[in-house]
């Protein structure tokens, strides 16, 4: 055993491995990241042997000297942990400023009523906020992210939200409260007028007490013909008479089944027969009976007669083309409206207006000075033509008037 051991220590030496021929690192690796081989179990050195320092030597700096491989992937580890971490510090100034936005918008929607300036805007770069600890690893930080950041704007949303909703919905119910109290305090002084109007307190009476008398004259505009337009009249008149005796006529009637379509076209038919009957003995009736009235006042009466006469007449005629069959359908007489009825008076009626206006002239030629002949006797030619034309003629004593005004006339008008 002794001589084993003394060969060993005095032989050859050993040759170097190929791990301890490479040549040393001037950096050394950080002694975090340094991979120790695990010290060998002790063991109990047999009597007499020595350490073999050199070999141990060896394996140490076998072991001491790390791969290039692993330091250059720590590094691009160090850099992507760093990008992360400055994404990270963007990310929360980001919420942080959204965060701002939706509470600011928060207070303006429930504060009642709302400023009349908007408010100032948010800044644009908040204040940064302290450097964050290291983070985890990756996923773990993307999981906390996403649990931690995103309920704070969604939560903020639905607050809005539920305030908008309540403040539309109390809006509402105090708009159809607010109309409803309007249209109930409407009905009720509505009603408290209809109380205490005497007027309606009067239409009302009518209705309930006057009803079988209304009922009989509703009888009576129904069933009643008529032989000539003077029944009609005097039918029209006594209906009149009797409606006036209700407090409201249109208010009263409406409360009953009222023929209005047949007294409305009575009444239209005995208005414009009294018009025309009225006009007619109107200019009958006129006559020069010397009064003090001068010349030119005599014939600008005579000739607003005749205007009114012409008018009448065509006014006459459009309503004997328009309302001929109602009053047919109504058993209504019509005779009065043709040529042969009313019409007829109002053209011998005319022919009246000539004389008159002639006799007027033929006075003023024997007495006047002046030399005005020509302009009156211009005039009475005019307006005896427009009387034939109106007229469709003259009858005698108007011609033998008329002949009398030549015979005055041409010899002033011959040279």
């Amino acid at each position: 055993m002794k001589q084993q051991v003394a060969s060993n220590s005095h032989g050859s030496r050993p040759a170097p491995s190929p791990v301890a021929a490479r040549p040393r690192v001037s950096r050394p690796a950080p002694p975090n990241l340094v991979k120790q081989a695990p010290s060998p179990p002790a063991s109990v050195p047999a009597p007499g042997a020595k350490a073999k320092p050199r070999a141990m030597a060896v394996a140490r700096r076998q072991l001491a000297v790390p791969a290039p491989e692993r330091r250059e992937t720590v590094e691009e580890e160090v850099v992507r942990l760093r990008g992360e971490v400055e994404a990270l510090r963007r990310e929360v100034q980001r919420l942080l400023r959204l965060n701002a936005d939706l509470q600011h918008s928060n207070k303006a929607v429930v504060t009642d009523p709302p400023p009349r300036n908007p408010p100032p805007p948010p800044p644009k770069k908040a204040p940064a906020p302290p450097p964050p600890p290291p983070p985890p690893p990756r996923q773990q930080q993307q999981q906390r992210g996403s649990s931690r950041t995103s309920p704070a704007p969604v939560s903020q949303a639905t607050t809005l939200l539920d305030t908008y909703n309540s403040m539309a919905k109390h809006q509402r119910h105090t708009q159809r409260r607010s109309a409803a109290a309007a249209a109930t305090s409407q009905a009720s002084i509505v009603d408290e007028l209809q109380n205490r109007s005497t007027h309606l307190l009067a239409i009302k009476a009518d209705v309930e007490t006057k009803a079988e008398f209304i009922k009989d004259l509703i009888k009576k505009v129904q069933t009643s013909t008529f032989a000539n337009v003077e029944q009609v009249l005097t039918f029209v008149d006594w209906l009149d008479q009797q409606l006036s005796t209700l407090a409201d006529e249109t208010a009263v009637l409406k409360h009953f089944d009222w023929p209005e379509r047949k007294a409305d076209t009575l009444r239209e038919a005995a208005s414009e027969y009294r018009h025309i009957k009225c006009l007619v003995t109107d200019v009958s009736s006129l006559s020069d009976d010397g009064s003090p009235t001068s010349c030119d006042a005599t014939l600008r009466k005579i000739s607003s007669l005749l205007d009114r006469l012409e008018k009448s007449m065509n006014r006459l005629v459009n309503l004997r083309n328009s309302v001929m069959p109602t009053h047919r359908e109504l058993r209504i007489p019509t005779d009065w409206m043709l040529d042969s009825g009313i019409a007829s008076k109002m053209r011998l009626a005319s022919v009246n207006l000539a004389k008159v206006y002639m006799r007027r002239v033929l006075k003023e030629l024997d007495r006047d000075t002046t030399g005005n002949e020509d302009n009156l006797v211009a005039q009475s030619v005019r307006f005896t033509y427009r009387v034939h034309q109106f007229a469709g003629g003259l009858d005698c004593e108007a011609m033998h008037k008329f002949e009398e005004l030549r015979r005055r006339v041409r010899p002033v008008s011959s040279p």
